[in-house]
């Protein structure tokens, strides 16, 4: 759990970051809102679909028990 909320939060910060140079440059007006929700959307769906591949490295020894 914790390690999901993490991810959102730097998906935050590099959605915002990413959002207000990518606005700056072209001109048009920031939208704070978008910039970050988009990013952490992203991102959760991504470590839970990376975490369905990748198991802890004690989990097969628990399981042989």
């Amino acid at each position: 759990m914790l390690k999901q909320l993490t991810i959102l939060f730097w998906c935050a910060i590099y959605g915002e970051v990413f959002g207000y140079i990518i606005s700056a440059l072209n001109g048009a007006p920031f939208n704070f809102v978008t910039s970050g929700l988009i990013p952490m959307i992203a991102g959760w769906i991504l470590i839970n679909f990376v975490s369905m591949f990748l198991k802890a490295p004690n989990a097969k020894e628990e399981d042989k028990k």
